[in-house]
C-alpha cells in the first residue's frame, strides 16, 4: 500500500447532512467507507485524539490523506450507498465477506418433459423449482449427489439428452440415470420419482418415507427384490438428508439468527438458518482487524450476505441492536419482495436460538484463532529458515505445465496470510519457448512477472517456484536481468532414488546462493504452508493447460470446414462443450447455434462424420 502523509485535521468542506464518507490514502486508494446521519460529527470523531477508542482507528488515521463525502437524502440511501461502495472498492479496513459468490441452490427443471436436477447460483423466473440456498456448499453438493444416486433423475443438458436418442450414456450404466432419453422409463414413472424428490427437498420426509416403505414391502412381497433394494437405498438417502436437520421446539417459522463473538479486533459472526422450525447448517464468518462496532458488523454482514438469490427469512433474530434497523429492514424487505422483521428477543425459544448462534460463533472463533496462530507460527518459521527480511504474508508461486512441449502455460497463485487470494491469480501463455523446456519457460515467465513491478505490481514477501535448483536459477537470472532483488525460493519433491533410500524423505527448499537445501520438519506448519501453495499452483497450471488444449483440439477439427471461422468455432464450443458432443449432434441440433443455418449445419455434420 502507498505510504501517505497523515491528514492532521478535518477538512472544512464536510457538511452536517446524512451520507457516506470515503477515507483515502495519498495514492487515491479507498481505505475505509462509512456512513453517518451527520457526516461532520462522525468524521470529526476520527480526528479527536485519533479516534473514539476503537483499536484500529490510529492505524487508519496514520494512512488517511483525504476524506471524500457523498451526501444522501436519507439514512436509508446512505446505508445502500455504503454497501455498494464497500463491494466496489473492497477497502482493507471494512468488514468484507471474502466469498462474495452467490450460494448454491438445487434446481429442479419441472417445466421440462424429463425434469433434471442441477446446482445453480442464481434463481430465475423460468418455472423451475428452486430449493435452498445452501449456505454450506459442500452440503448442497452432497444433497445433489445423493439425489442423483438414489432417484436416478437425469443430470445431462437438453443437448446431450437429444444426442443419445439411440442408446443411453455412461450415467445409465453407472446406475445414476433411468435413461429417459431412450424411453427406458415411462413418463408416469419418471413423474413419481420427481414427486418424491420434491417431497424430500421440501422437508416432507414422513409421508415420503411412509410411501417408500410401503412400496418396498410391496416389491418384496411380489419377489421383485432388485426394486425393493433400490427403494431401500432411496429410504436410506432420505433419512441421511433428514438427519442433517434438527427439530426445535419453536413453531415452524422461517428465521435467520445472527450472533457474534469478539476478542479485540477479531470478530466471528454466526448465522443460524431455521426453516420450518428446523435448524439447518450454521454458517460462520471470521473477520480480523475489525474497525466497526459490533452492531455495525452485524449490519454489514447482513447487507453483504443477502441478495443475488439469497433471500432473508421473514424474521431475523439478532443478538444485539444494529444501527438504522428500520432502514435495514426496508432494504432487506425490498430485496425479498416482502416484509422482513428485525428483532432482538428477550425471552422464550427465540432467546435460546440466539444463544445457540452465539455458542456457534464462539466455537468457530476459537477454531479460527487456533488456525491463525498456526499460520502465524508458519510464517515466523519461514522468515527465520529462509532468511527473509519480512514475514511472508503474501506468497506468489509459479508452475509450468505442458503436454509434450505443446500448449505450454504457467500459473501464478497468490496466498495472503496463509489463504488463497484467487482474485489475484494469473496465468501466462509461454510464447518464446519451443518444445518441453521447463527452465526456459520459467525464465520467460519470471521475467515477465518481475517487469510488471514497473506497472504497479508490488513484489510479494516470497516468490516461490515449483522445482529444484534449475528452476530457481532461472528465476534468479530473471531477477538479475530486471534489476530487482526478489525474495526467491524453490520447493522440490524428493526424487525416486531418494524415496527408495529413505521412504520418509520430504520436500526440500532451495535458496539462492546456498548449495544445500533447507530441510523443514515433515510435520512443521511452515512446510505444510509451502506445500499447499505449491499444490495450488500445480492445480491451476494443469487446469489452464487443459482448457487451452481442449480449445485448440476443438478448433483444429473445424478449421478445414468452409464457412466456420473463429467466431463460429467459439460458438460451437460454447454450445456443445466438447467435440464428442458435437459429433453426436444432428444437423437440426447444430442449427440451434447462433449464426449457423441449415446448409452450414449439414456441411459441419458431414465433415465430422467422414
Amino acid at each position: 500500500m502507498t505510504e501517505s502523509k497523515p491528514l492532521r485535521s478535518m477538512p472544512d468542506h464536510i457538511p452536517t447532512a446524512p451520507g457516506v464518507y470515503l477515507m483515502k490514502d495519498r495514492g487515491g486508494d479507498v481505505l475505509y467507507v462509512g456512513k453517518a446521519s451527520n457526516l461532520r460529527a462522525r468524521v470529526r470523531s476520527y480526528f479527536l485524539n485519533e479516534g473514539d477508542g476503537r483499536p484500529r482507528i490510529p492505524e487508519l488515521m496514520r494512512r488517511v490523506a483525504d476524506v471524500e463525502v457523498v451526501v444522501t437524502a436519507s439514512e436509508k440511501e446512505a446505508l445502500i450507498l455504503e454497501n455498494t461502495l464497500i463491494k466496489k472498492f473492497q477497502p482493507r479496513f471494512n468488514v468484507l465477506l471474502k466469498d462474495d459468490k452467490t450460494w448454491l441452490s438445487v434446481k429442479l427443471s419441472t417445466t421440462d418433459r424429463w425434469p433434471r436436477v442441477s446446482l445453480v447460483r442464481r434463481w430465475r423466473n423460468d418455472g423451475s423449482r428452486y430449493f435452498g440456498p445452501y449456505l454450506n456448499g459442500l452440503r448442497a453438493r452432497e444433497v445433489e449427489r445423493l439425489i442423483r444416486q438414489a432417484f436416478s433423475l437425469r443430470t445431462c443438458t437438453d443437448t446431450v439428452l437429444r444426442a443419445h436418442n439411440r442408446r443411453p450414456c455412461i450415467q445409465y450404466n453407472m446406475g445414476n440415470c433411468v435413461a429417459p432419453c431412450v424411453d427406458y422409463v415411462t413418463e408416469d414413472e419418471y413423474a413419481e420419482l420427481v414427486r418424491q424428490v420434491v417431497h424430500l427437498l421440501e422437508g416432507r420426509n414422513r409421508p415420503l418415507l411412509r410411501g417408500l416403505r410401503e412400496q418396498m414391502q410391496g416389491a418384496a412381497a411380489e419377489l421383485r427384490f432388485e426394486d425393493a433394494a433400490e427403494l431401500r437405498d432411496r429410504i436410506t438417502v432420505a433419512k441421511r438428508i433428514a438427519e442433517r436437520q434438527r427439530v426445535q421446539r419453536a413453531a415452524g417459522e422461517d428465521r435467520d439468527v445472527f450472533a457474534l463473538f469478539r476478542e479485540g479486533d477479531v470478530v466471528t459472526v454466526a448465522m443460524l438458518p431455521v426453516r420450518r422450525g428446523k435448524v439447518e447448517d450454521p454458517q460462520a464468518f471470521t473477520f480480523v482487524e475489525v474497525l466497526e462496532e459490533d452492531g455495525e458488523v452485524l449490519q454489514q454482514v447482513m447487507l453483504q450476505l443477502y441478495g443475488k438469490g439469497v433471500t432473508p427469512a421473514p424474521q431475523l433474530l439478532l443478538q444485539l441492536d444494529v444501527p438504522e434497523p428500520d432502514a435495514l429492514a426496508e432494504i432487506l424487505g425490498e430485496d425479498a419482495d416482502r416484509r422482513v422483521q428485525l428483532r432482538v428477543p428477550r425471552r422464550g425459544d427465540a432467546v435460546r436460538l440466539v444463544e445457540m448462534a452465539a455458542e456457534n460463533a464462539r466455537v468457530r472463533h476459537l477454531a479460527a484463532g487456533e488456525e491463525r496462530q498456526q499460520l502465524e507460527r508458519a510464517t515466523v518459521e519461514l522468515m527465520k529458515k529462509l532468511h527473509l527480511t519480512a514475514l511472508p504474508r503474501r506468497i506468489e508461486c509459479f508452475d509450468i505445465s505442458h503436454l509434450g512441449g505443446t500448449d505450454t502455460v504457467a500459473s501464478m497463485v497468490v496466498f495472503e496470510d496463509g489463504r488463497p487470494c484467487k482474485g489475484a491469480y494469473r496465468s501466462f501463455k509461454v510464447r518464446g519457448v519451443d518444445g518441453p523446456d521447463d527452465y526456459a519457460s520459467m525464465h520467460e515467465v519470471m521475467t515477465r512477472r518481475l517487469r510488471r513491478v514497473d506497472r504497479g505490481w508490488d513484489l510479494p514477501d516470497l516468490l516461490l517456484v515449483d522445482g529444484g535448483r534449475g528452476q530457481l536459477s532461472m528465476a534468479e537470472a530473471a531477477a538479475v536481468e530486471v534489476g530487482l532483488a526478489a525474495p526467491l525460493a524453490a520447493l522440490a519433491k524428493p526424487d525416486a532414488g531418494e524415496l527408495e533410500r529413505n521412504p520418509q524423505a520430504t520436500d526440500k527448499v532451495y535458496l539462492p546462493g546456498r548449495k544445500n537445501p533447507v530441510r523443514l520438519a515433515a510435520h512443521s506448519p511452515s512446510l505444510h504452508l509451502l506445500q499447499r501453495v505449491r499444490d495450488e499452483a500445480h492445480r491451476f497450471a494443469v487446469a489452464h493447460q487443459r482448457r487451452r488444449r481442449k480449445k485448440r483440439t476443438f478448433g483444429s477439427a473445424l478449421e478445414t470446414i468452409p464457412g466456420v471461422g473463429a467466431g463460429r468455432r467459439k460458438a460451437l464450443l460454447r454450445h456443445f462443450g466438447s467435440m464428442r458432443a458435437l459429433k453426436a449432434a444432428t444437423a437440426e441440433q447444430v442449427t440451434e447455434v447462433r449464426g449457423i443455418g441449415p446448409a452450414l449445419a449439414e456441411t459441419i455434420v458431414e465433415a465430422l462424420t467422414e
